[in-house]
């Protein structure tokens, strides 16, 4: 997802959702959320490391967060779809809308 917005609560207590539903999935062992000042940063590891940096931005009562930069590593270019669909879904399930 390149962009999506959260309409309610702050970027901190979204990483804390999103970190429950990876654990549900279990993919704790792989998958990781967390915030650096106005930066979103996801990262995937298995056999290589692939991360999603996004810039967050204050809304009215939530925030936006912004692709700004991704790494991705070539052993994960198979399986980047795969990636990416399950990663919506779970930001989908803790209230992120998709934008763009």
């Amino acid at each position: 997802m390149n962009a999506f917005i959260v309409s309610e609560g702050k970027p901190e207590d979204f990483v804390d959702r999103v970190q429950s539903e990876i654990k549900s999935r279990q993919f704790e062992d792989i998958a990781s959320i967390r915030t650096e000042g106005d930066l979103l940063i996801v990262a995937f590891s298995w056999i290589g490391t692939t991360s999603l940096t996004y810039r967050l931005q204050p809304q009215s009562q939530g925030f936006s967060a912004v692709l700004e930069r991704q790494k991705v590593s070539p052993f994960h270019a198979p399986f980047r779809a795969g990636f990416e669909e399950r990663f919506d879904q779970i930001l989908a399930k803790v209230g992120a809308r998709g934008v763009g």
